[in-house]
């Protein structure tokens, strides 16, 4: 099912970039870089980001180039099971901000990304999985995954195209400062 991002209706979840499965990741300072581009755009709109780290005592906790940029309010949402959706406080923290629309970015994307991009879905949500903010060890795991994916009526789109989406217009306040980012 095709849907339009709402500004007033969407957050965004980052999964898992943490330190160890950072560095062993297809692409990962692309990876970053476009993490990093969504997450000043999305400021710019104010809207909520979450965080997830998958064994942070085993993996480390999320990279540096991510930690230091997120607001202030952000804080990191431990968890042991792959997907999101089935770690109880991750749960309650999303069905308790009222968000339907979830964007998806981390890592990896056979795994921990995809496990939730189906549990949200199944339960109700929109989701959008973009294709230039994900990765895994192997570019075989993670193409698998985007086909999965889209073959479950998960939307795959890319950074740019979302912020476009969720900014609607030029006319919108802000949208000098995102055209600047992504010069």
């Amino acid at each position: 099912m095709m849907f339009t991002l709402d500004k007033k209706n969407t957050g965004v979840l980052i999964i898992d970039v943490q330190e160890k499965v950072f560095r062993a990741v297809e692409r990962s300072m692309d990876i970053l870089h476009t993490i990093q581009l969504l997450i000043a755009g999305v400021k710019l709109l104010s809207l909520p980001i979450y965080l997830s780290e998958q064994y942070p005592e085993g993996l480390g906790t999320t990279i540096e180039g991510i930690r230091n940029i997120l607001p202030n309010n952000v804080t990191p949402l431990s968890k042991k099971s792959f997907s999101c959706w089935k770690n109880q406080g991750i749960r309650d923290a999303i069905i308790k901000s009222s968000i339907k629309q979830w964007i998806l970015v981390g890592l990896e994307t056979h795994v921990c990304v995809l496990q939730t991009a189906k549990d949200l879905k199944m339960n109700g949500f929109d989701v959008v999985v973009l294709n230039d903010a994900v990765s895994s060890r192997s570019l075989f795991d993670f193409s698998t995954a985007i086909s999965e994916m889209k073959d479950g009526g998960i939307r795959v789109s890319c950074t740019e195209t979302v912020l476009f989406e969720l900014f609607e217009t030029s006319e919108t306040a802000n949208f000098k400062a995102l055209s600047e980012l992504l010069k």
